[in-house]
Parts: structure tokens; C-alpha cells; sequence
């Protein structure tokens, strides 16, 4: 699809042609001028193979749910947004599709919302090394992304604090070294919760924790040794009751009808 008569537009409001569900190829040379974009730009656009964002670099906006659940995207560029100094949450939320992704143009990011590559399944790789300015994560950082096996969290030194779900359902990490973490005073529900293949953890870096939330650990089931030489405050542990099976609603939790929730 090639877009006509809009090279004058300066932003797109929300939902601009999100559920548009048969799309396979888009042109986005005409929207050379947008400096924003709101709520769910192209959002649930399933059948896109592939998207040159390359025609946007003046982008300095993006709303929330930036290019959700666009499941046939195998590949994503995104110097285009590398002037974003904070990413909204849903971005690239449920891009199962995507192998792999460099970070690079986030380097000016200080804070990522909830849900920041969540549920994006394909991932067999991660490099965050670009994201070493940030100060604050939202909720469900990389929650379920299966496919990873390895990560470095040394980018995440600057943290105090991290959000619900920090990489929860994780399942193909078989180890991950909590070092960088050492700032840390806080983690909310759900930390590491479901991630079934590591076995073995050493928690002792986490040594500042004076909160930790409820299910810490929970659903771990292949650790086989955890050094636990901490003394830390649990509070209650909350039902579980979020998922990530591409379970359809409607009303949607993200504002788009039939939007896949967690």
C-alpha cells in the first residue's frame, strides 16, 4: 500500500490504520514530516512482513503500543526513533515474529514503560547494552520472551527499582548473573517469576533489597541451587491471573479492540 497527499502531515493521531489486518507492504515515504505518533500506530497489522520505518527520522514522539502485536515482522531498524529519550509502554509488545533486534538508536533512552518487548517470542538474542542510561522500567520488562537463553544485564546498573513480572516466563534463560543489580533497594511481583530453566542462581548482589513483591522466584522450577544470602521483606503474593497465550479480548486492556493481553 502506498500512502497519497500526506506529505504534509505533522502527527498521527491513535490508532492510525491499526487493525489493518490484510496489509502485507507499506510505503511510508509520505509521512516524512511526522514528528509524533499516538496510542497504537499500525497496531495489530499481522500480515506485514516487512516495515522501513527509514522515512521517519523525525520522529521525536511515540505513543503507547508502538506497532503491537504486528506478528509477521521478521526484522525492525529503528534508527528512526533514535531521538526518543523514553519509550511508552507496549512498545513492540507481542512482535512474536522478530529473531532479532538491535537497540542501538534507544541509546538516549532514560526510562521504558510497561511492557517492553513483552511477549516477543521469537527473540533469540537481546544485546541491552545500548540502554545504559536508563533509570526507571516499567511493568513485565521482557516478559515471555522464551527464546532468549542469555542475557547481560550490565546495561541495567542504574536501576534501583524494577517494576512487576521483570522478566517473568523467561524460560529458555538457564542462567543469568544479578551483579549489575546490586543498586537495587526494591522489585515489585513477579520477579523472575516462571523461568523454569535456570538451575542455579546466586541472589547475593540483590543484598540492598528492602521490598521484594509476592511470587519472587515463583514457577522456577529447574533451579537446583540458590544462594540466598539475604534477609529481605516479602509481601503478599498476589493470585496470578495474567497470562501470555495471545488469549483475545475484547474490550482490550491497550484500548484496541481484540488486542492480545497478558
Amino acid at each position: 500500500m502506498v500512502l497519497a497527499g500526506d506529505a504534509e502531515l505533522t502527527s498521527a493521531s491513535a490508532y492510525f490504520m491499526s487493525q489493518c489486518s490484510s496489509l502485507t507492504a507499506l510505503d511510508l515515504t509520505p509521512l516524512a514530516n511526522l514528528t509524533s505518533v499516538g496510542n497504537s500506530f499500525l497496531a495489530q497489522c499481522r500480515a506485514l512482513r516487512a516495515l522501513d520505518l527509514g522515512p521517519l527520522t523525525q520522529l521525536s514522539s511515540v505513543g503507547e503500543w508502538f506497532l503491537i502485536d504486528c506478528v509477521g515482522l521478521t526484522s525492525l531498524d529503528l534508527t528512526p526513533v533514535a531521538q526518543l529519550s523514553s519509550v511508552r509502554d507496549g512498545f513492540l509488545y507481542g512482535c512474536r515474529g522478530l529473531t532479532v533486534l538491535d537497540l542501538t538508536p534507544l541509546a538516549h533512552v532514560n526510562r521504558v514503560g510497561d511492557w517492553f518487548l513483552s511477549c516477543c517470542t521469537g527473540l533469540t538474542a537481546l544485546d541491552l547494552t545500548p540502554l545504559a542510561r536508563l533509570s526507571s522500567i516499567g511493568v513485565g520488562f521482557l516478559a515471555h520472551c522464551p527464546g532468549l537463553t542469555a542475557l547481560d544485564l550490565t546495561s541495567l546498573a542504574q536501576l534501583t527499582l524494577v517494576g512487576d513480572w521483570f522478566l517473568s516466563k523467561c524460560v529458555g534463560l538457564v542462567a543469568l548473573d544479578l551483579t549489575p543489580l546490586a543498586r537495587l533497594t526494591g522489585v515489585g511481583n513477579g520477579f523472575l517469576y516462571g523461568c523454569r530453566g535456570l538451575n542455579g542462581l546466586d541472589v547475593t548482589p540483590l543484598a540492598h533489597l528492602s521490598i521484594v513483591g509476592g511470587s519472587f522466584l515463583h514457577g522456577s522450577t529447574g533451579l537446583t541451587a540458590l544462594n540466598l544470602t539475604i534477609v529481605f521483606v516479602t509481601d503478599a503474593s498476589p493470585a496470578i491471573t495474567q497470562t501470555c497465550v495471545g488469549r483475545e479480548t475484547s474490550p482490550s486492556r491497550f484500548g484496541v479492540n481484540g488486542g492480545v493481553v497478558l
